[in-house]
């Protein structure tokens, strides 16, 4: 069998869907359809499919819970990995391994349950661990950094790799695996360095941290968190936005939130385009810079291919 073969066998085996519209798996509910589309909720079976999958010379795309990207209009082309491996283990001490595709709510709880303090903070981010690695995801003046400890990767060529938190240059929403040479890796799972706690104290804490999202971020179908805080100006970029008037604006489905003006919600899922995003996107970028000279920078990821003209 021919190396395409082998994948194809696989992607059978594995249930994989063609033409599969990826607005159904991202959290804004906008985006064009994956080639192949499949599902992976162990770490033996994304690792196997990684590379077959990169061995065939198949363009490869990992999906971990879908917030923070806007996928464009025309998909992906090649096999869209959708993580859902779920795992977690408690090592020596109080440390925990932890698979790339688990929800941080979802972890913040469990871990807390289990009497090991540190990421109360997490329990109001709607994403996946491993999808948050890349820009260290935070919240309330705490973040990934703190507890990461080394992080297990398959390389381009399909080694798997250790590597520790250090050599990863996690800084405010960037790292090595955004914004440098390990880019091209994809992680299975980190090692995180926690604390003895108090459950109750811990479990308190969450719903004091799920309290306050719900009050400041608004529901519904949204980009999330779109732009970066500016590094050089006090005011964050939710107040840039509301400072340049431009609460409310939107283009066709895509508005920019009332309650929290760095998010920018889909208003009408049914006809929603992700062009209209990117095109809203753009004209929050340039009325901020215009006003007060200050670039914004998107801390969402914006993949895939445009659709093609008529």
């Amino acid at each position: 069998m021919t190396r395409g073969q082998i994948l194809q066998a696989l992607l059978q085996e594995l249930n994989a869907r063609r033409s599969e519209p990826l607005g159904r798996h991202t959290f804004v509910q906008v985006g064009g359809p994956a080639d192949w589309f499949v599902n992976v909720r162990d770490v033996d079976g994304l690792i196997d499919l990684v590379r077959a999958v990169r061995c065939s010379g198949t363009p490869l795309t990992l999906l971990g819970a879908g917030s923070n990207v806007l996928i464009r209009d025309g998909g992906i082309r090649g096999v869209v990995v959708k993580n859902e491996t779920r795992g977690c283990r408690r090592l020596d001490d109080d440390q925990i391994e932890v698979d790339s595709g688990m929800r941080f709510a979802a972890l913040a709880r469990s871990t807390a349950r289990a009497g090991l303090a540190g990421l109360e903070w997490a329990a109001g981010i709607p994403g996946a661990i491993g999808g948050g690695l890349p820009t260290n995801a935070g919240a309330y003046g705490s973040d990934l950094s703190d507890a990461l400890v080394e992080v297990r990767a398959i390389s381009p060529d399909g080694e798997l790799v250790r590597l520790e938190a250090g050599e990863l240059e996690l800084g405010y929403r960037t790292s090595r695996f955004r914004d440098g040479d390990l880019s091209d890796h994809i992680v299975t799972s980190l090692t995180l360095q926690l604390r003895e706690g108090d459950v109750f104290a811990s479990l308190a804490e969450i719903d004091r941290v799920e309290a306050l999202r719900k009050a400041n971020a608004p529901s519904g179908p949204s980009l999330g968190s779109t732009f970066k805080n500016p590094p050089d100006d006090l005011r964050t970029a939710g107040q840039l936005i509301e400072q340049a008037g431009l609460k409310g604006a939107s283009i066709g489905a895509a508005m920019v939130s009332e309650l929290h003006a760095n998010y920018i919600l889909n208003t009408d899922v049914a006809n929603a385009r992700a062009g209209d995003f990117q095109a809203l996107i753009d004209r929050v970028r340039d009325s901020v810079q215009d006003q007060f000279g200050v670039t914004l920078v998107p801390e969402i990821a914006v993949i895939g291919e445009e659709a093609a003209s008529d």
